[in-house]
């Protein structure tokens, strides 16, 4: 098994014994040589994605809000929810006489809000961010947009269906090949999940025989408060349930 790609240095190939993937399962499959049965390929193109849009906006106010994010429910605004990114952590501010909100919009790719330039959508994050009176638009000194394709895999009637068929094709034909994270594995985990997709991969290449399908499998959210907190003061979480490893003899 190999990878080929095409760089600086022309088309090149990669042999290995272990490959591990977190590209979308849909892309994964298209690009796979040769191409799977049809009714693989036809699982592949039924996954669907919603887009992500982030504005992210300077603002020349020491404090805004004392959230960390916000999630908007006004009809007159397309912002869907605001990430105030001085509250995660001082350090992702240059400047603490200033603040960074991330003005965020769920799009698909190539709609109007995806399409527009920079420019407008600066404008427009401007615009709502004094309409939900967050803070003037004189106050704002700059602002930079940023897009991510298929940030969020979409759960719609037959997703697991299509998923089930991708990967029973992938573990039986291609076994050497785990997925991992989000978009590998079309499942809407959080990033402490979609890390320990990864981590357990690292092991099985390293021999162990984790089933990294059963990583966030609980029907439950797994991030329930306890009583403990950090030194910071704010609550601790439970991590994410550890995955037992497969049984010796078992597949």
């Amino acid at each position: 098994m190999a990878v080929a790609t095409e760089g600086p240095n022309g088309a090149e190939r990669f042999h290995g014994s272990h490959f591990i993937s977190s590209m979308p399962m849909r892309d994964l499959v298209r690009v796979l040589n040769p191409l799977p049965p049809e009714k693989v390929l036809e699982a592949a193109e039924s996954l669907r994605y919603r887009d992500f849009l982030l504005v992210g906006l300077i603002i020349n106010r020491k404090d805004v809000c004392p959230d960390n994010w916000i999630y908007v429910h006004d009809p007159e605004v397309r912002v869907g929810r605001i990430q105030n990114f001085k509250n995660w952590s001082p350090a992702m501010v240059p400047d603490l006489e200033q603040t960074s909100l991330g003005m965020e919009y769920f799009v698909f790719e190539n709609d109007d809000l995806w399409s527009s330039p920079d420019s407008e959508l600066i404008d427009l994050a401007r615009r709502e961010v004094e309409h939900l009176r967050l803070a003037r638009a004189d106050e704002i000194s700059d602002g930079v947009v940023i897009r991510m394709p298929k940030a969020y895999p979409i759960y719609d009637r037959d997703w697991e269906q299509h998923v089930a068929t991708i990967r029973s094709y992938i573990e039986i034909n291609l076994p050497n090949l785990q997925l991992v994270g989000r978009n590998g594995m079309h499942r809407y985990n959080n990033q402490d999940h979609s890390m320990m997709t990864a981590i357990y991969a690292a092991r099985n290449v390293m021999g162990a025989r984790y089933d990294l399908w059963k990583v966030n499998s609980e029907a439950e959210y797994q991030e329930e408060q306890t009583e403990s907190h950090h030194a910071s003061g704010r609550p601790a979480y439970a991590e994410p349930a550890r995955v037992t490893p497969i049984p010796e003899g078992e597949s």
